[in-house]
């Protein structure tokens, strides 16, 4: 199965869950979108503590920043503003325009979304899973 890593998996890898790379490692075809790169930085550059803030730099550049990426086309923002939008109308979640256009992404590429948010993704229709459900490790 081929993946996109959402923002919320690589928090759990950044605050240290081994379940994260323990999946990391044995999952096939991993990559994430140029979207979550900048949503993850953006999460860190904001943490006011320092020791923190570097250990989630240095976890962007040893794990994040080495996987593939996909970009955003034109038409994913159409996609995704529609998906977004819908769902949120229809009381299926309250995705943002970052979780619609990896939505629209995934769905152009024919990946699945892992994520801990399922409740978004799945009301937009957008094939997602929690990898790390099944993988508490102690």
């Amino acid at each position: 199965m081929a993946w996109i890593i959402d923002t919320d998996l690589f928090v759990e890898g950044e605050r240290g869950n081994p379940a994260f790379l323990h999946w990391l490692q044995g999952a096939d075809l991993t990559a994430t979108a140029d979207v979550v790169r900048g949503e993850f930085l953006l999460g860190a550059h904001a943490v006011a503590d320092a020791r923190i803030r570097q250990r989630a730099l240095k976890f962007y550049a040893d794990r994040v920043a080495r996987l593939p990426s996909f970009s955003t086309e034109p038409a994913d923002f159409v996609k995704a503003a529609a998906l977004a939008g819908e769902a949120r109308r229809q009381g299926r979640g309250k995705p943002g325009l970052v979780d619609g256009l990896l939505a629209a992404i995934a769905m152009r590429v024919g990946a699945t979304i892992a994520t801990r948010n399922l409740k978004d993704f799945t009301g937009m229709g957008c094939p997602c899973a929690n990898p790390l459900l099944d993988l508490r490790l102690e």
